[in-house]
């Protein structure tokens, strides 16, 4: 029978076909195909609709086809809807439990609910009597749906930069319910601007519960201002470290363009200008204000004007005037900051370097900044700027990134034919196992980007994890009927080489006989020769070895 050796030796067979030391040996070239390149790139996978589609369209068709899709997928919504996760929790303590015991399949009923119901979740006087897994629903319906959408969504450009965006603006929503309760509306925001307007974008995400949360600015209060969500404003979400120069500049008027209204970088100072304009700006949670006052419980911003630093500002050099409207300060740091051209070339550079390479060609990134640059009213601005990225010649250089452990997972899901069908999330056990923890990261730089951080000899053998296991009941991720329908007098060496072709085209020719060798097999026998179940585990080990080659690794 096929083993787990075996695999690894598959693994370790794929890293030594590229040359490499192992650590660094996923800069090679595959041989694979224009269209494969795309679809490995742009989704999370090859399926077989999505190799026909492209191949019928062209790829700069499919490509302006996948920008324009809608973000409501009546296919998808269906399977949303007929899925289930399980909820499972003991009676409360006590001679009167607070709340019986449940054990049930339940639906994803809470990924559409408005936030004013969501928020009911936090509030002690309404939500006495829930159980904590209750209170943490809501963020476990997102990551449950996460992978069904990677899988099944037809909008999978859409997905991909959804996906980029929870890493760029990283919640941990799994830590705690504050930050679970409200997540729903917080990953439906990144869909709906995934492809838009930055500006428009960073403001969702600076007004969203879960990041007020997460970052303390809920609580920021004037004197003073608490700097969390400020400096990852500028750090992570905007500028970047490289536009820290406080080791450079000891003033304010020494940067480059300050005394113009527009530094080149930041400085500390800045950090503490721009903790001071979000002040005030906290959840409709209910919370106590001062006596006689609370919060509404709208589960959506609520700025406490008393709460608000009002004097004077400088941000980057632009002098701010005292009390000014509500919120007025924050908008105008979200202002200067989406459209600065630090943001532009940080964007650029962290997009390329997820849809291309670690190290992206530095004139291509500077061509995506001036699109950036120039499109910041565009209500498709992003879209704009992946357009650059994508058409450039630089998009058809080999393969060099290797598949993150979510990415990896999914596509053997989508070239498989796979229907998701986790009704425990016990996927997300088996990820945590490789490092990577689908929106519940706990840094706020979100999961890394660089094939090194994904190499180490633990997080590989969780690669020969799930292409061995992905596939089975036990795993909790997805089924595959792998045995019907068979072809016309198909032998078991073409069954075997069909189901690795599935994933990698042209792959079988060399897969095939190596598992008809180890099962034992007559590869001129008929494919129903054997029971169903025998054929099954054929068509899995297929799977499972085509999973672990360079050309299915590497995107």
């Amino acid at each position: 029978m096929i083993t787990r050796r075996m695999f690894q030796t598959r693994l370790v067979a794929a890293l030594a076909a590229t040359s490499l030391p192992l650590d660094l040996a996923f800069g090679a070239t595959t041989g694979t195909d224009d269209d494969a390149l795309w679809l490995n790139r742009l989704t999370f996978g090859a399926s077989p609709t999505a190799r026909a589609e492209i191949a019928s369209l062209g790829r700069p068709a499919w490509f302006e086809r996948q920008l324009t899709l809608p973000v409501s997928d009546p296919g998808l919504a269906d399977r949303l809807a007929r899925a289930r996760l399980r909820i499972a929790y003991a009676a409360g303590e006590g001679d009167s439990p607070s709340w019986p015991a449940v054990d049930e399949l339940r639906p994803l009923s809470l990924l559409q609910a408005e936030p004013a119901e969501l928020v009911r979740l936090l509030i002690w006087d309404e939500g006495k009597g829930l159980e904590y897994s209750e209170r943490m629903r809501p963020a476990k319906e997102v990551a449950a749906a996460a992978l069904i959408r990677a899988v099944h969504a037809e909008a999978q450009v859409r997905e991909m930069m959804t996906q980029f965006w929870h890493d760029h603006f990283n919640v941990q929503a799994l830590r705690e319910p504050t930050l679970a309760a409200l997540f729903p509306p917080y990953d439906a925001a990144l869909r709906d601007h995934a492809l838009g307007n930055f500006r428009r974008l960073l403001g969702a995400v600076a007004k969203a519960p879960p990041m007020l949360y997460y970052l303390n600015n809920a609580d920021s209060i004037a004197s003073p201002a608490n700097e969390n969500f400020a400096r990852e404003l500028l750090e992570l979400h905007t500028l970047g470290a490289d536009n820290y120069l406080n080791d450079r500049y000891s003033t304010w008027r020494e940067v480059p363009g300050a005394e113009a209204g527009l530094a080149e970088g930041y400085l500390d100072l800045d950090v503490y200008e721009v903790a001071r304009a979000f002040t005030g700006w906290s959840v409709g949670d209910g919370r106590w204000l001062e006596d006689g006052a609370q919060a509404p419980r709208s589960g959506v911003l609520h700025y406490v004007a008393r709460w608000h630093d009002p004097y004077q500002k400088r941000v980057l050099g632009r002098e701010f005037a005292p009390n000014r409207g509500p919120m007025a300060d924050g908008e105008e740091v979200l202002d200067i900051l989406a459209g600065h051209p630090g943001t532009a070339r940080f964007i650029s550079e962290k997009l390329a370097r997820r849809f291309l390479a670690d190290d992206p060609p530095a004139a291509l990134v500077q061509r995506m900044a001036e699109v950036f640059s120039a499109t910041t009213e565009a209500p498709d601005q992003l879209a704009q700027v992946l357009r650059v990225l994508v058409l450039s010649p630089e998009f058809a250089a080999p393969p060099g990134k290797l598949r993150r452990p979510f990415e990896f997972l999914a596509a053997i899901y989508r070239a498989s034919g796979a229907e998701v069908t986790s009704t425990e999330n016990g996927f997300l056990w088996q990820l945590v196992r490789a490092g990577w923890r689908q929106h519940d990261f706990g840094p706020p730089t979100g999961h890394p980007d660089r094939t090194q951080a994904w190499t180490g000899a633990s997080t590989l053998n969780r690669y020969v994890d799930m292409a061995l296991g992905g596939l089975e009941d036990g795993f909790d991720g997805a089924r595959a009927d792998l045995s019907p329908p068979l072809g016309p007098d198909e032998t078991l060496y073409a069954f075997s080489a069909r189901h690795a072709d599935a994933l990698v085209p042209g792959a079988g020719a060399e897969i095939a006989p190596d598992l008809i060798e180890v099962f034992g097999l007559d590869a001129e026998a008929p494919a129903d020769s054997i029971p169903s179940d025998d054929r099954q585990s054929l068509a899995r080990a297929a799977v499972a070895f085509a999973a672990l080659t360079p050309t299915f690794l590497l995107r």
